[in-house]
């Protein structure tokens, strides 16, 4: 099967999305599938025939879109992207649409964008949504697959770690409440414990302010931006990963990340981070600096809730397994691959 997938976002960018395009491209290819990825963002072409199985293709000029759904047997769409869409309205090949995040407006209002973009989807062959608070919210006839983790990378060592250790890993932004989880950790006032936070972003030097205006700065560490196994290692030193997110996340790689290295996630009850912890987490109230810092001195006390935790996330982990998720959507494409068009002849399609 010839498949043509486009990821607005992609490495060397770092984030949810591009994590995913990866995983599944890669696993594509493993299962004997043609792919070629297409993608906004700018790279070495030299680099990416060395790092990837599969052909990746940026910016691509609209000569060079056009031959790219003349080859493909099928379009897959990492989140739904208006301006690599256009050719099917000539090849309309069989398109499978992901969604990642929530089809409103910074305004949470259906704008005239938004309101475009739902009509692409119902024009798609399969939507799927990666969790169910995005498929409730954007889209109900989504088919909900989670996102796929790296199981190869992102591991349990089994070894002792930090007491009373928390750990924060993402994008230093506003949005993903780092500035809450400061003013909990503050309120927690335990002297043996340590916050580690793991990202970059706009609020990196308001965060350290923050910190040292709480007095807390030798108790917390801004390690800045880690990858591969020296972010494995660190989740590994930790008992616990804090998601403060004041955002609905869609979903949160991190923290089925943060799990499989043996973290216990603490998360934010908005979105679809419920969906990413199921049974091997906790949840607080989105926003609640008290909820937040009640779960978060809860879990750092009590072992044995931590390890009753641990223990639910093996048969939870599997489910997003990068080979499990990958075998998912490849049943949907080679479903829609099948399927008869929209729009076509019943009757012409039996022939």
């Amino acid at each position: 099967m010839n498949i043509l997938m486009t990821s607005h976002s992609f490495f060397p960018d770092i984030g949810g999305i591009e994590t995913i395009a990866e995983l599944l491209a890669d696993d594509f290819c493993d299962a004997g599938h043609s792919v070629i990825l297409i993608t906004k963002t700018k790279g070495d072409p030299s680099l990416d025939s060395l790092r990837f199985p599969f052909e990746v293709i940026r910016n691509p000029s609209v000569l060079k879109l056009l031959k790219c759904y003349k080859w493909a047997n099928v379009v897959f769409q990492n989140n739904i992207e208006l301006r690599q869409a256009w050719p099917n309205l000539i090849f309309r090949k069989p398109l499978v649409i992901s969604l990642h995040t929530w089809l409103l407006n910074i305004k949470g209002k259906l704008g005239l964008e938004e309101l475009i973009k739902h009509f692409a989807l119902s024009a798609a062959t399969k939507v799927i949504a990666v969790s169910n608070s995005i498929r409730i919210d954007s889209y109900s006839d989504a088919l909900v697959i989670g996102n796929p983790y790296d199981n190869d990378l992102f591991r349990n060592y089994l070894s002792p770690r930090r007491p009373f250790s928390i750990v924060f890993l993402g994008r230093l932004v506003s949005d993903k409440g780092v500035d809450l989880l400061l003013r909990s950790f503050a309120e927690l006032d335990l002297p043996l414990a340590r916050l580690t936070i793991i990202g970059s972003g706009p609020e990196r030097q308001s965060l350290e302010r923050l910190a040292r205006g709480l007095d807390i700065d030798d108790s917390v560490s801004f390690v800045g931006p880690l990858q591969g196994s020296a972010l494995v290692d660190l989740l590994n030193q930790n008992e616990v990963m804090v998601i403060p997110s004041i955002w609905r996340e869609p979903f949160g790689i991190v923290a089925l990340e943060g799990l499989a290295c043996g973290c216990v996630p603490l998360v934010s009850d908005g979105g679809g981070l419920v969906d990413a912890v199921g049974q091997a987490g906790l949840s607080f109230k989105r926003g609640d600096i008290h909820d937040l810092t009640d779960k978060l001195r809860l879990l750092l006390s009590d072992q044995e809730l931590r390890s009753n935790l641990r223990a639910k996330s093996v048969a939870h982990l599997s489910i997003f397994e990068k080979h499990k998720v990958s075998r998912q959507y490849l049943d949907v494409l080679n479903l829609c691959l099948r399927a008869p068009r929209k729009n076509q002849n019943p009757a012409h399609s039996s022939q």
